[in-house]
């Protein structure tokens, strides 16, 4: 499979028959690696509602609706406002698909930080091989000591 990236005026289009879908799907990789990597202090400056409603999508987006947790468990996030906004913008997406999450994300942070695909452009590239690389330290992980982890990054 050919291996793209992201382009800063627009999604790539990808040449190996994998079209659109594929595209969001690099696009959503690169908005991930820049929220991972991209500048620490970037999200510092937002308003609580939108720095929660990117954790909701990217929530959402990894491991599908919000579930309750039993009860012990929101003892810790009820000393917690933030995490209750999160999770209450979480629960607020009820049924959304991944995919669709994955691009509401990359629309939001593009509308918030237009600037994170200049930052991509530049700096992605130099990290291109950090999902091979946790998904060896996974594996290493789990064949040490007998736990599955998921490897979604």
């Amino acid at each position: 499979m050919a291996k793209e990236t992201v382009k800063a005026s627009a999604i790539v289009e990808v040449s190996d028959g994998r079209g659109a879908a594929a595209a969001e799907e690099e696009e959503w990789i690169a908005a991930k690696l820049f929220m991972a990597k991209g500048p620490s202090a970037t999200l510092e400056f937002l308003k609580e509602e939108p720095r929660a409603l990117l954790y909701a999508l990217d929530a959402q987006a990894m491991e599908g609706p919000f579930i309750a947790q039993e009860a012990g468990a929101y003892s810790s996030a009820l000393l917690d406002p933030a995490l209750i906004r999160k999770q209450e913008a979480w629960k607020s997406l009820g049924s959304m698909s991944k995919a669709q999450a994955k691009h509401m994300f990359v629309q939001l942070l593009s509308s918030l930080l237009p600037e994170w695909r200049a930052w991509y452009n530049s700096h992605g590239s130099l990290s291109t091989n950090h999902q091979d690389e946790a998904s060896r330290i996974l594996s290493a992980f789990s064949a040490k000591t007998g736990l599955n982890l998921r490897s979604s990054l």
